[in-house]
């Protein structure tokens, strides 16, 4: 008999512990299934491609440093995650408010606004483009990363 006289199947489990069980089990296969996959394992193709990061409140000798160019890096893993292709930099302008209430755009004085091209070989995904091991890259994406020469972080512009 499955089902003892005590309710207990095959005389050890009861049928409330066995429902408990699979409840957790089943929890616990949703959580892997909804947290463990990632975007990276859709990868459809490994490409060339750039990326355009803007580095916002740099000072001069930050611009002069990303001029010598070389090899990025990611500062949190330490991969590889491009090279540095071009710079262009231009003062730095906020928005200020005048005493009659209109906005204008003043420069800061001895700071400046960077636009680093990086060429990278990664992969592209239906999710997007991944750089380094698995590190998403996508438009507004804050990205931190390091040359030989300088660390800074700024904004992914534009990816082609």
């Amino acid at each position: 008999m499955i089902i003892d006289k005590n309710g207990k199947l095959f005389g050890k489990l009861n049928i409330i512990d066995l429902a408990v069980i699979l409840v957790i089990i089943a929890a616990a296969a949703g959580i892997c299934v909804r947290f463990v996959s990632t975007a990276a394992d859709n990868v459809r193709s490994k490409t060339d491609f750039t990326y355009v990061v803007e580095i916002e409140g740099v000072r001069l000798c930050t611009v002069e440093a990303l001029e010598k160019k070389g090899l990025v890096t990611d500062t949190k893993t330490k991969n590889v995650i491009g090279e540095i292709t071009d710079v262009e930099y231009q003062p730095m302008k906020t928005q200020s408010m005048k005493s009659d209430g209109t906005t204008v755009f003043a420069e800061v004085p001895d700071r400046y606004t960077a636009l680093v091209t990086v060429k990278s070989e990664g992969n592209e995904s239906d999710k997007g483009y991944f750089v380094g091991e698995n590190i998403e890259l996508s438009v507004g994406t804050t990205m931190t990363m390091a040359t030989k020469y300088v660390n800074s972080s700024g904004k992914v512009k534009s990816i082609l």
